[in-house]
């Protein structure tokens, strides 16, 4: 009992960090539990974040520059603040939710950046952890439509980009065939472009945003998808790829094969930057909102981290470091007061089109949209 307590006493000195330890024990109780006693000691006396955070795991959205500028910006300063390496993979939204789901209730990856629509889904499903906005402070500058809150009001998703579906097209072939440039939805099926459209699968959220307003144009909505399928129909004699992958569209139009697409806003100023001659539009009818978003992931390690990341991220020099780099609009209000008018006017949307976007009804969707996927599959190609 003697030598239990002077254990106890030397227990109580390490977890308070004293060093001045000048005895030593003689006899001890037994071997498993001075290894247990001394094991709880280090764990109480040492910060669970230098335990469970050495690395950090991100899944970033597949966007222009996106990874490198995250890697760039924000890893050396997480590195230097908390000693954590970040891990960073870019994947698509839909891989996410597989991996994510295989990893159970001990997820390895702390961050998801995934489609907003992909993101409301995956909460719905208990997949997500609330965001403390007290503990990013930046995350309160989005604009109030950048934000996906819960039931309890607990901000779940938030946007790291404002993107539109429209139309990508050409314009030195337009303009050397004598082409009239598109301006709406209907000109995916114009005979002087038969053979050079390519449209998008479902699969991607942005295909299922473009087929929703096929849809919505022609009778239908969300819950009547019909009017959507019928439309597609229409385009499909005049379409030489229906693509899966921002990448594939990018390929074809670069070497000529298509002349005119459906994607997102950001496509028309990475490309430019490639040297293309293209341009991106929103047609006359509107533009469906499908901007990007991330959450935290629910029991993921590294949540502390994980919010200064977020202050990072919302910090209005990496905002202006993506919209300048990656050719996205950025959600937030703050970074509009410093960002050069070069800069606004070169992106494909700016604030005062926000209003302009279409707003779908997302929860709706994502109800029906896997049956959607397998319609397509099996209807169109």
């Amino acid at each position: 009992e003697v030598e239990v307590k002077k254990f106890m006493i030397i227990i109580f000195y390490m977890i308070n960090g004293s060093l001045l330890m000048k005895f030593l024990i003689k006899s001890v109780v037994s071997g498993a539990t001075v290894m247990a006693a001394f094991s709880a000691a280090m764990i109480v006396g040492t910060p669970v974040q230098a335990q469970s955070c050495k690395e950090m795991q991100v899944y970033l959205s597949i966007s222009p520059l996106h990874r490198e500028n995250v890697m760039a910006y924000i890893a050396p300063k997480l590195k230097k603040k908390h000693g954590t390496t970040l891990i960073t993979e870019a994947i698509g939204s839909a891989v996410m939710i597989e991996r994510l789901s295989t990893q159970g209730d001990k997820p390895r990856v702390t961050i998801a950046h995934w489609d907003v629509p992909i993101g409301m889904k995956a909460c719905k499903q208990g997949m997500c952890s609330p965001i403390d906005v007290s503990k990013a402070p930046n995350v309160g500058n989005l604009y109030d439509w950048g934000v996906v809150k819960d039931a309890a009001g607990k901000h779940v998703v938030i946007a790291t980009n404002t993107v539109g579906v429209g139309l990508i097209y050409r314009t030195d072939i337009f303009k050397d065939k004598g082409l009239t440039p598109p301006t709406s939805w209907s000109d995916l099926k114009r005979n002087d472009l038969k053979g050079r459209v390519s449209i998008t699968h479902p699969t991607s959220t942005w295909g299922t945003a473009a087929l929703v307003m096929h849809a919505r144009l022609n009778g239908g909505s969300e819950k009547n998808i019909d009017p959507g399928f019928k439309t597609t129909m229409e385009i499909l004699p005049y379409v030489n790829k229906v693509h899966l992958w921002s990448s594939e569209m990018s390929n074809l139009v670069q070497l000529g094969e298509v002349w005119l697409a459906t994607t997102g806003s950001n496509l028309g100023p990475s490309l430019r930057k490639k040297g293309l001659a293209v341009k991106w539009i929103v047609p006359k009818e509107g533009s469906p909102s499908v901007g990007g978003g991330l959450s935290l992931v629910k029991n993921a390690p590294c949540q502390d981290v994980a919010h200064d990341y977020l202050q990072l991220y919302y910090d209005d020099e990496f905002q202006l470091m993506r919209m300048k780099d990656g050719g996205v609009t950025s959600p937030t209000k703050t970074v509009w007061k410093s960002t050069p008018s070069e800069l606004t006017n070169s992106l494909p949307i700016r604030p005062e089109e926000f209003n302009s976007l279409v707003q779908l009804d997302w929860d709706a969707v994502n109800k029906d949209r896997p049956g959607w996927i397998k319609r397509w599959q099996r209807e169109v190609r």
